[in-house]
Protein backbone atom coordinates (compact mmCIF):
# COMPACT_ATOMS: atom_id res chain seq x y z
CA UNK A 1 0.00 0.00 0.00
CA UNK A 2 1.31 3.43 -0.90
CA UNK A 3 2.16 5.80 1.96
CA UNK A 4 -0.62 8.14 0.80
CA UNK A 5 -3.21 5.36 0.94
CA UNK A 6 -1.90 4.14 4.29
CA UNK A 7 -2.27 7.67 5.66
CA UNK A 8 -5.84 7.87 4.36
CA UNK A 9 -6.74 4.53 5.96
CA UNK A 10 -5.40 5.93 9.23
CA UNK A 11 -7.52 9.07 8.80
CA UNK A 12 -10.67 7.03 8.19
CA UNK A 13 -10.07 5.17 11.44
CA UNK A 14 -8.94 8.18 13.49
CA UNK A 15 -11.77 10.43 12.30
CA UNK A 16 -14.25 8.26 14.20
CA UNK A 17 -12.06 8.57 17.31
CA UNK A 18 -12.04 12.37 16.89
CA UNK A 19 -15.82 12.31 16.65
CA UNK A 20 -16.06 10.13 19.77
CA UNK A 21 -13.77 12.52 21.67
CA UNK A 22 -15.97 15.47 20.71
CA UNK A 23 -19.10 13.64 21.88
CA UNK A 24 -17.44 12.93 25.25
CA UNK A 25 -17.29 16.70 25.86
CA UNK A 26 -21.08 16.86 25.98
CA UNK A 27 -22.52 16.77 29.50
CA UNK A 28 -24.88 13.88 30.14
CA UNK A 29 -28.46 14.73 29.25
CA UNK A 30 -27.51 17.77 27.16
CA UNK A 31 -27.17 16.09 23.76
CA UNK A 32 -30.51 17.41 22.47
CA UNK A 33 -29.88 21.05 23.42
CA UNK A 34 -29.38 23.34 20.40
CA UNK A 35 -26.86 26.19 20.49
CA UNK A 36 -29.37 28.56 18.87
CA UNK A 37 -32.75 27.99 17.24
CA UNK A 38 -32.36 26.41 13.82
CA UNK A 39 -28.95 24.82 14.47
CA UNK A 40 -28.43 21.12 15.06
CA UNK A 41 -28.05 19.68 18.50
CA UNK A 42 -25.21 17.26 19.18
CA UNK A 43 -27.74 14.41 18.86
CA UNK A 44 -28.91 15.63 15.44
CA UNK A 45 -25.35 16.14 14.24
CA UNK A 46 -24.34 12.63 15.26
CA UNK A 47 -27.42 11.04 13.71
CA UNK A 48 -26.61 12.88 10.48
CA UNK A 49 -23.01 11.60 10.55
CA UNK A 50 -23.94 7.94 10.88
CA UNK A 51 -24.35 5.61 7.92
CA UNK A 52 -28.07 4.87 8.43
CA UNK A 53 -30.76 7.53 8.48
CA UNK A 54 -33.95 7.27 10.52
CA UNK A 55 -36.99 9.26 9.47
CA UNK A 56 -38.47 9.62 12.95
CA UNK A 57 -36.26 11.61 15.31
CA UNK A 58 -39.01 12.11 17.87
CA UNK A 59 -37.42 9.41 20.03
CA UNK A 60 -33.69 10.07 20.04
CA UNK A 61 -31.52 6.99 20.13
CA UNK A 62 -28.91 6.74 22.87
CA UNK A 63 -25.89 8.76 21.83
CA UNK A 64 -23.51 5.90 22.58
CA UNK A 65 -25.39 3.55 20.24
CA UNK A 66 -25.21 6.02 17.36
CA UNK A 67 -21.53 6.68 18.07
CA UNK A 68 -20.76 2.94 18.25
CA UNK A 69 -22.36 2.52 14.82
CA UNK A 70 -20.17 5.26 13.33
CA UNK A 71 -16.98 3.87 14.90
CA UNK A 72 -17.82 0.35 13.66
CA UNK A 73 -18.45 1.66 10.14
CA UNK A 74 -15.12 3.48 10.04
CA UNK A 75 -13.30 0.41 11.35
CA UNK A 76 -14.91 -1.71 8.62
CA UNK A 77 -14.03 0.81 5.92
CA UNK A 78 -10.42 0.90 7.17
CA UNK A 79 -10.21 -2.92 7.12
CA UNK A 80 -11.51 -3.05 3.56
CA UNK A 81 -9.21 -0.29 2.38
CA UNK A 82 -6.12 -1.92 3.92
CA UNK A 83 -6.72 -4.96 1.72
CA UNK A 84 -7.29 -2.90 -1.45
CA UNK A 85 -4.45 -2.89 -4.01
CA UNK A 86 -3.23 0.61 -4.90
CA UNK A 87 -4.38 0.15 -8.50
CA UNK A 88 -8.00 -0.26 -7.33
CA UNK A 89 -8.22 3.00 -5.37
CA UNK A 90 -9.27 4.90 -8.51
CA UNK A 91 -12.14 2.55 -9.33
CA UNK A 92 -15.31 4.61 -9.39
CA UNK A 93 -18.95 4.15 -8.73
CA UNK A 94 -21.87 6.53 -8.84
CA UNK A 95 -23.12 8.13 -5.64
CA UNK A 96 -26.83 9.06 -5.91
CA UNK A 97 -26.19 12.65 -4.76
CA UNK A 98 -22.53 13.30 -5.58
CA UNK A 99 -22.19 11.55 -8.93
CA UNK A 100 -19.05 9.61 -9.89
CA UNK A 101 -16.73 8.97 -6.96
CA UNK A 102 -13.57 6.91 -6.80
CA UNK A 103 -12.87 4.70 -3.81
CA UNK A 104 -10.12 7.13 -2.82
CA UNK A 105 -12.48 10.13 -3.01
CA UNK A 106 -15.13 8.30 -1.01
CA UNK A 107 -12.58 7.40 1.68
CA UNK A 108 -11.47 11.04 1.90
CA UNK A 109 -15.09 12.15 2.10
CA UNK A 110 -15.81 9.69 4.96
CA UNK A 111 -12.84 11.00 6.96
CA UNK A 112 -13.59 14.67 6.16
CA UNK A 113 -17.26 14.25 7.04
CA UNK A 114 -16.55 12.77 10.46
CA UNK A 115 -13.83 15.34 11.21
CA UNK A 116 -16.07 18.24 10.14
CA UNK A 117 -18.89 17.07 12.38
CA UNK A 118 -16.49 16.42 15.26
CA UNK A 119 -15.48 20.08 14.97
CA UNK A 120 -19.14 21.09 14.83
CA UNK A 121 -19.94 19.08 18.00
CA UNK A 122 -16.88 20.47 19.80
CA UNK A 123 -17.90 24.02 18.84
CA UNK A 124 -21.46 23.41 20.04
CA UNK A 125 -20.19 21.99 23.32
CA UNK A 126 -17.82 24.92 23.78
CA UNK A 127 -20.55 27.47 23.08
CA UNK A 128 -23.10 25.84 25.38
CA UNK A 129 -21.02 24.50 28.25
CA UNK A 130 -17.58 26.09 27.96
CA UNK A 131 -14.20 24.38 27.70
CA UNK A 132 -13.86 20.92 29.17
CA UNK A 133 -10.89 19.55 31.02
CA UNK A 134 -8.68 17.06 29.16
Amino acid sequence: MSPEHAQLVGRVRSSAAVLAAAVRTVPAGKETQTPVPGEWSVQETLVHARPVRRANLQEPEPLNEVLDMIVAEHEQIARLLRALPDADWQRAGRHPERGAMSIELLARWAADHAEDHAAQIAATAGRLWGPTEP
